[in-house]
């Protein structure tokens, strides 16, 4: 069953596990994000997103509002001006993930998939910026900062629409990533089928508990 990023908030209301339950079956979660998948998400998982606790309000802002280079048009006219602010935003993920992962556990880990994605992106794109060197023209900057837009642009959104966000940051990152979305299709040559919003796929699975039983009953029967 497939989800719209919003719409499992409803769904989760309306059937909060499988009747079969006690049987080891359970709702198993999977988190499309672009070109990133987090797997065997579980109800617990979705439910602690709205969980304050496990979520600093100052993300939205720090990966996306602050950094001109995912929304702004031309942001910088060389190479050399835009791998430093590539690298601020790849070295703020990566240290984030690693101060919030000590402080609260590992019950927020699908955030640190998504950070991951957007550092590997950064360092894709300051690779790809290094390639083309000095030499290189407006076009290809544009090129290079497109691709980069449009695998971050889901993660974006993903935490765009937590629900623990302040209203204001909220606001203002909508309204800027629309405009980098224009920004995108008519700049940056991206088409929009290219661009992908964030779901869920929703599935029954047993739980590892009650596999390994099953393992060792169909054993047994088989010796």
């Amino acid at each position: 069953m497939k989800l719209d990023l919003n719409e499992i908030w409803e769904f989760m209301e309306m059937a909060p596990e499988p009747y079969a339950g006690s049987k080891g079956v359970q709702w198993s979660y999977e988190l499309v994000v672009g070109e990133i998948i987090v797997k065997d998400l579980k109800t617990s998982d979705i439910e602690s997103l709205k969980n304050s606790d496990y979520y600093d309000t100052e993300l939205l802002p720090s990966i996306f509002t602050f950094r001109e280079i995912l929304w702004q048009p031309n942001v910088y006219a060389n190479p050399q001006l835009c791998i430093p602010q590539l690298n601020i935003l790849k070295v703020f993920c990566e240290e984030f993930e690693a101060e919030f992962s000590q402080k609260e556990g590992l019950k927020s880990w699908p955030f640190f998939v998504l950070l991951q994605g957007v550092s590997k992106f950064c360092q894709e794109a300051i690779d790809k910026l290094v390639e083309i060197g000095e030499g290189s023209q407006v076009h290809d900057i544009a090129k290079v900062l497109g691709e980069l837009r449009r695998k971050t642009f889901p993660i974006v959104e993903f935490f765009l629409f937590h629900p623990c966000n302040r209203i204001d940051y909220q606001k203002d990152a909508v309204n800027r990533l629309n405009y980098a979305v224009k920004i995108m299709l008519t700049q940056y040559n991206n088409k929009f089928f290219e661009l992908s919003d964030p779901y869920w796929n929703i599935t029954t699975s047993k739980t590892a508990k009650k596999k390994i039983a099953d393992a060792i009953a169909e054993a047994n029967t088989e010796a």
